[in-house]
């Protein structure tokens, strides 16, 4: 639950009746409550409008556009099958050098799910 407009002030949530905050055992009056979760809101255009206006990334953004794979070997994800599907099905865009792909990044990275294995690169 997001904490935001009319529900600023509750100290539960309105759908499972979960606490709000941390509770703790030495609960000084001036001290600050701890939530569970923190909400962070990183906008995304306004970074990469920056990345694009800059000499030194520029380059790096086109990258993709640039870059001669080999059919035999996987050194990013553009290398992959499902990714030239994705071309194949949307000409327009993959046409275009500028246009971004944004992926999830998470910790135990595994590429197609190569837990303990090697690849290619």
């Amino acid at each position: 639950m997001l904490y935001w407009k009319d529900d600023i002030d509750m100290e539960y949530c309105k759908f499972f009746g979960d606490p709000r905050y941390k509770a703790t055992r030495d609960r000084n009056p001036g001290s600050k409550k701890s939530p569970y979760a923190v909400l962070r809101y990183l906008p995304l255009t306004p970074r990469l409008q920056r990345l694009y206006a800059s000499p030194a990334t520029v380059e790096h953004m086109t990258w993709r556009a640039n870059h001669i794979t080999e059919e035999s070997s996987m050194c990013h994800p553009s290398d992959a099958e499902n990714w030239r599907h994705f071309d194949r099905t949307h000409p327009d865009f993959a046409l275009e050098p500028r246009n971004i792909r944004l992926g999830l990044c998470m910790d135990g990275f595994a590429p197609y799910g190569q837990y303990g294995r090697i690849y290619s690169c």
